[in-house]
């Protein structure tokens, strides 16, 4: 994502992210990881809006982004039954 300029807001937190590991993988797989579940939550958030990418223009700013230490993923706020709640 940061090597185009792109960065993710409101990822749901009912989907594995992006490079997580299960704990039945040695490594992450990308899409293959999550479940049917997960597939359909992205999914969901994708159609109605709550998930966007936003990409960024100007011809420096990947670099920037990359040299930073600033998140390409920005989570959606928990919900109130999450175990996330306070951070």
């Amino acid at each position: 994502l940061g090597k185009n300029g792109c960065v993710l807001y409101n990822y749901p937190e009912d989907a594995l992210m992006p490079g997580e590991l299960r704990d039945t993988n040695q490594k992450s797989k990308g899409i293959n990881d999550l479940t049917l579940r997960e597939r359909g939550v992205l999914s969901d958030a994708l159609k109605d809006g709550s998930l966007t990418l936003k990409r960024f223009r100007a011809k420096d700013f990947p670099r920037t982004l990359l040299a930073s230490r600033k998140p390409v993923i920005y989570g959606e706020a928990p919900g109130p039954e999450s175990p996330h709640a306070f951070g």
